[in-house]
């Protein structure tokens, strides 16, 4: 890839303006290429942002920037009155991702793209949240029955809905992560920590900073870093909240988890100069296997302007080595021998079956 392209990218894909970008910008640039690759990382709103007062053939970027902010704007309104309809029905939920992480670390809901919205609620409430969401006119994204949606209240962390064709799109989270995938903010603290956010004029409650930074970077591991738009998040919530960095890394530490939360502060740093602090810079560097992990992650994100799904060798590999321990490790291979809603959507099976056909998936699939 083109230096200078991967360069614009980087300057651009943050909210702080950069004198490098009029510089940049009037070399001999491949705009049609640069939108792809903008898209491909989901942080076209904000390229548009920091190019948009430069005489530059925009009109592409510019159209997909407005529908993005309208769409935002529709999905903030759905979000708060899906968090009343809980409400109404005794049922506490925390909205996570989507609209208030484009207020919380972005101050604009249009310079985040997101598609869906994410909800937590407690276990103890998920199936009367189901019902209401089905009561609702939302609809599972893929059939299960009562028995595989149990199985997947034991093994996963969030059902998906859909209405009005996939136009709205649902995660009725129970956890934030799976807990064997790696321990996050969960029970009980996770429901203490919340603070309070106002969004459309409504007072709602979410994740206070620390607990929201940690989730994003165990979030970012989920998906092998495989976007840049979800380092940006992480990049502009260190710039714009106050996060406690000492009971972070206590907590990465107590969770096993100082790897994965360490390499997504690293790439923040790394790829969008995100500020950070002297001890965490001194645990990034003390790790001499972070560097490694961050360079096979920048390398598969400039490898063109379309995504290339990395393989299941590569997944497996990429997981081993974002894991310090022995105990982290063998917390993950359990992980991925529970089924997911993959397994239980393609076959109906009894429930202990999913687990005897889950290696033969996991062989001869690309998951």
């Amino acid at each position: 890839m083109n230096s200078s392209i991967r360069e614009l990218l980087l300057y651009c894909a943050r909210t702080k303006p950069a004198p490098q970008i009029r510089e940049i910008a009037v070399e001999s640039i491949d705009w049609d290429y640069f939108f792809l690759l903008a898209r491909r990382h989901a942080v076209v709103p904000l390229v548009y942002r920091q190019l948009k007062q430069l005489d530059l053939p925009l009109a592409t970027f510019k159209q997909h920037y407005r529908e993005n902010a309208a769409r935002n704007v529709v999905l903030t309104a759905e979000l708060c009155r899906l968090v009343q309809l809980f409400a109404d029905a005794g049922i506490e939920a925390i909205p996570y991702k989507g609209p208030i992480l484009s207020l919380f670390a972005y101050d604009d809901l249009a310079l985040r793209r997101f598609v869906d919205l994410d909800v937590i609620v407690r276990k103890s409430d998920v199936a009367s949240a189901r019902d209401l969401l089905l009561a609702d006119g939302y609809a599972l994204s893929k059939p299960l029955t009562a028995e595989q949606q149990e199985l997947l209240l034991r093994t996963q962390h969030n059902l998906q809905f859909t209405k009005d064709n996939r136009r709205l799109i649902v995660e009725l989270h129970w956890e934030v992560a799976p807990h064997l995938f790696a321990s996050t903010v969960q029970g009980d603290a996770l429901w203490q920590n919340l603070v309070p956010f106002e969004i459309n004029g409504t007072t709602m409650k979410t994740l206070s900073a620390d607990d929201l930074l940690f989730s994003l970077c165990v979030h970012g591991s989920r998906h092998l870093w495989e976007r840049l738009g979800w380092i940006c998040d992480v990049a502009e919530l260190i710039s714009r909240r106050t996060v406690n960095w000492n009971a972070l890394l206590d907590r990465a530490d107590a969770a096993d988890s100082e790897r994965m939360f360490l390499l997504g502060l690293h790439l923040a740093e790394k790829l969008l100069e995100a500020p950070l602090p002297a001890e965490v810079k001194r645990r990034c560097e003390a790790d001499k296997r972070l560097e490694p992990l961050a360079a096979n992650i920048v390398a598969h994100l400039f490898n063109g302007p379309e995504h290339v799904p990395a393989t299941s060798s590569e997944i497996f590999k990429y997981n081993l080595g974002v894991r310090k321990s022995l105990s982290a490790r063998t917390r993950y291979l359990v992980h991925i021998l529970r089924p997911t809603d993959g397994d239980v959507a393609s076959h109906s099976f009894p429930t202990f079956a999913y687990y005897l056909t889950r290696p033969f998936r996991l062989l001869f699939k690309n998951q």
